[in-house]
């Protein structure tokens, strides 16, 4: 099944910041999804109805839009797993 992902701006950004083999990586990992070789796992509690995406030492927070043909994610936010978490929670207002 194909799934169409879309990157927003802070994600790509991201990307491009990234060497060269992190870069490859993260971009297998959203073609990936997009052929349906690999799901985003769902995370939850106070950050439910958003998924996660492990490449490396990056994360990759994507968000679902429902009722899209075909299937729609958005990456919405990068950023490296030790501040991926935080970081999000801050810029959707959890924190």
């Amino acid at each position: 099944m194909k799934i169409e992902v879309i990157i927003e701006e802070q994600p790509l950004a991201f990307i491009r910041r990234q060497s060269p083999d992190a870069r490859k990586s993260l971009r297998t990992a959203i073609h990936d999804i997009e052929r349906g070789a690999a799901f985003p796992e769902p995370l939850e509690d106070e950050l439910e109805g958003f998924y996660k995406v492990r490449v490396e030492n990056c994360r990759l927070i994507l968000k679902h839009e429902s009722g899209s043909k075909p299937p729609l994610f958005k990456v919405v936010f990068a950023e490296r797993r030790s501040v991926v978490y935080e970081m999000f929670r801050q810029i959707i207002g959890l924190e």
